[in-house]
């Protein structure tokens, strides 16, 4: 059982899928591998090349820090390996396979959060790709071979992928094994009585601490909000460099993707484009506290052409509805709740594209 833990340990020194493109311009392939926390290749420039293949396409640059998962999957595999020891120590039977089903869950789940990144990179393309085809599909296989276009894509799991499997078999071992080795003790000797109250409460407290650490390791999923960047971080929609602590906007998804924008115009044209259902905070900087975040849906907005926002909108937000309304009476400007500026932006065709 403590091996079946530590394999898991594996999945840090070798990557757990790869993904290789083959065309005629490549005709050795390339490989992009992708470990539990962090992304890599078969040489410096792989993530780069196919980035450069991407844009041509519209599809989003591929980058580490876009991907949450890889942040908060290490916590997630270290608490597997702790719980796992914990069960070795334990040494019960009915731990070792509820331990092995926590496993099995949290590889299915996995592996369908691999398929939707897969899914938003290959549906999700820029409506200014160089290239446009349509109702075209660029996403890769989740496991197999596909053509794209005149590219062969071949997703398939790899060295990673084993220590999994090898802890999965480990962890079924030690519980047959277990349970074996309890049947033949009962044929040798006499169980001794015990009261029925002392049976349960040793079980149900370590129900409790399995229940709570399991919680645990699926709170780390839950999507946050991530401070901004600036100078450093570029805008999702636009692409520009984010400076602007006064008018720049973040968005949260369900999946706990975080994505910045430089201004608050963008990130509406990249909510309204992509859906609003889909996204667990709306984020945008109060115009009187720079840097500082505030949900959009609760917020006051102000389109006032005294006030110049990076794309071009003159839109600004506030958390305070009067400092709101002081500012456009001083200013000359409309105000606007988030409902209200989401009709403006479709009933105007607002984007700085036009």
């Amino acid at each position: 059982m403590a091996v079946a833990a530590l394999s898991l340990l594996g999945l840090f020194a070798f990557p757990l899928w790869r993904i290789t493109l083959q065309a005629p311009q490549y005709p050795d392939g390339v490989t992009m591998y992708i470990y539990v926390n962090k992304l890599g290749g078969e040489s410096p420039g792989t993530l780069q090349n196919i980035n450069i293949l991407n844009h041509y396409v519209g599809m989003k640059y591929i980058e580490e820090d876009a991907i949450p998962e890889l942040q908060y999957f290490p916590y997630i595999i270290i608490g597997l390996v702790v719980l796992g020891l914990g069960v070795a120590v334990a040494n019960r039977r009915w731990l070792m396979i509820s331990w092995l089903g926590l496993l099995i869950v949290l590889g299915a789940v996995g592996i369908y959060d691999f398929y939707l990144w897969e899914y938003d990179y290959g549906h999700n393309l820029s409506p200014n790709a160089p290239i446009k085809i349509e109702d075209a599909s660029f996403q890769p296989p989740l496991i197999g071979t596909k053509v794209i276009l005149n590219f062969v894509a071949t997703s398939l799991p790899h060295t990673g992928a084993i220590f999994i499997g090898l802890a999965m078999l480990l962890g079924a071992g030690a519980w047959w094994l277990k349970g074996r080795n309890s049947d033949d003790g009962k044929s040798e000797t006499k169980t001794p009585v015990k009261s029925p109250k002392k049976d349960n409460l040793v079980p149900k407290s370590a129900l409790v601490t399995a229940l709570i650490t399991a919680t645990a390791l699926f709170a780390s999923c839950t999507p946050e909000p991530q401070p901004i960047e600036y100078g450093v971080d570029a805008c999702e929609f636009c692409k520009m460099t984010i400076v602007d602590q006064q008018h720049a906007a973040e968005v949260v998804t369900e999946k706990g993707r975080v994505y910045t924008f430089d201004a608050i115009e963008c990130m509406v044209n990249y909510v309204q484009k992509e859906g609003e259902d889909q996204f667990a905070f709306l984020l945008v900087n109060d115009y009187t506290q720079p840097g500082e975040l505030i949900d959009a849906r609760s917020s006051t907005f102000l389109i006032s052409e005294a006030i110049p926002s990076p794309m071009g909108a003159f839109l600004s937000a506030f958390e305070q509805q009067g400092a709101a309304r002081n500012i456009a009476e001083a200013k000359d400007g409309t105000l606007y709740n988030w409902t209200e500026l989401k009709m403006h932006f479709e009933t105007a065709g607002l984007s700085y594209f036009e």
